[in-house]
């Protein structure tokens, strides 16, 4: 079961600091998320003085981070960085399996579905080439009623596919909570407060002012790692970034056999256009099933519970796709915050206008697998090192024919 002792790697990682009489700097991390907690883990590594500050409780309850389980994969159609940059996390969730008290990356394979023929051109097919020319061998499937391979998906309408055997899902909600222990272990200092925005006036930053006491808290460098509450806490980016709410839903089911282990790995279904993707069950019975649309627009503070229309899309889908959970109680509904890019990757870098201030968000909905990855990438943009992924979240600017708030239309980032 997960433990709270900490894993060998970083104390030797730590060690090799403990001659250094002048840390590199005092960062100031804002977000406590995963990409503000790995962020925090590399800097202290690297001898930094790591500050982390979150509103709490830990794990934030509204955070995109928080829940029972996301997707880790390398299935991202024709973008063959995104593909990369997945196998090198995926080497990273290996090390964690193994330098951990419990493993938290479980490689069952993903299944990829459309409802039709998959042709030349589609996410699908593009995903399954990429794998296939880089050796990973992905398992072409046409189901057939009456298989018993895949029961739940032989008695509905998806038939066409591929079983991509290099992936699975995390324990996200244990990652989180482990990320947080490892992070005071090493002495990152974690603040429990609410930062207010920074004035869009200045061009130096040198600290955030807390919303409940007004203290301020000072740091060489500020790194926002806010999640969905990054456009307002830099107002400026609210034409490249903007928080939307993904229903997610728990289903409860009477076949565990049927929606478990090899019979029911992870899944994606007709990702392109209906979004909707799906995780086995878990001991307590529990299906999560989400949606990555469209979204509605919300600010993370103030949004409700899932739409009407979403649980409605989402038994209309059933019907067709997995029958044996179309009439399923619903047993828990969140919604899951984004912060979504212009263009669905993320940014990271050092604000042009603004000296000390580092934004690393804009997650859209894919960031978490990247999560042994990213806080190497966000530390060499802090420390202005060259670095291969970092390339691709650079500093930019939408493209000017897009008016604020359109959305990105690839809808394969989970």
């Amino acid at each position: 079961m997960p433990g709270e002792q900490i894993d060998s790697a970083f104390y030797s990682r730590l060690s090799i600091y403990a001659s250094v009489t002048t840390s590199p700097g005092h960062a100031l991390v804002v977000g406590a998320g995963i990409f503000g907690l790995a962020t925090s883990l590399e800097l202290r590594t690297r001898g930094w003085a790591v500050t982390l500050l979150d509103p709490g409780p830990l794990p934030h309850k509204s955070a995109s981070s928080t829940d029972v389980s996301k997707m880790v994969r390398m299935d991202y159609g024709s973008d063959l960085f995104y593909h990369e940059f997945a196998e090198a996390a995926l080497e990273g969730w290996d090390r964690w399996n193994a330098d951990w008290p419990y493993p938290p990356y479980h490689e069952t394979g993903l299944l990829v579905f459309s409802g039709e023929e998959i042709k030349p051109g589609s996410f699908e097919y593009e995903s399954a080439q990429a794998l296939q020319e880089r050796g990973y061998e992905p398992e072409w499937l046409v189901l057939k009623p009456n298989q018993n391979r895949f029961p739940t998906w032989e008695e509905g309408q998806y038939s066409h596919g591929y079983l991509s055997p290099r992936a699975g899902w995390v324990e996200s909600g244990f990652v989180v909570s482990h990320l947080l222990t490892l992070a005071q272990k090493v002495g990152v200092d974690l603040r429990i407060g609410t930062a207010q925005a920074l004035a869009e006036e200045e061009s130096q930053v040198t600290g955030v002012l807390l919303k409940e006491s007004g203290e301020n808290l000072a740091a060489d460098t500020v790194v926002v790692c806010a999640g969905a509450w990054t456009p307002s806490l830099l107002p400026w980016l609210s034409d490249r970034m903007w928080s939307v709410g993904q229903p997610v839903v728990h289903l409860g089911t009477d076949q565990p056999e049927i929606h478990t282990g090899k019979p029911f790995p992870p899944w994606f279904a007709d990702t392109s256009s209906s979004g909707w993707y799906g995780f086995p069950a878990l001991p307590d019975g529990h299906v999560k099933i989400g949606c990555h649309g469209p979204g509605l627009t919300a600010h993370p503070d103030t949004r409700g519970a899932v739409a009407r229309e979403h649980l409605e899309t989402l038994r209309a889908f059933l019907e067709k796709a997995m029958p044996s959970l179309a009439k399923a109680p619903v047993l828990e509904q969140r919604v899951c915050m984004y912060c979504d890019t212009f263009d669905g990757d993320f940014l990271i870098d050092q604000d042009p206008n603004r000296e000390g201030l580092i934004v690393a968000g804009g997650g859209s909905g894919h960031g978490f697998k990247f999560a042994p990855v990213i806080g190497g990438v966000v530390a060499d943009v802090v420390e202005g090192r060259d670095n291969r992924w970092a390339k691709r979240f650079k500093w930019r600017d939408p493209p000017t024919q897009l008016a604020t708030g359109v959305r990105y239309t690839i809808n394969y980032r989970k």
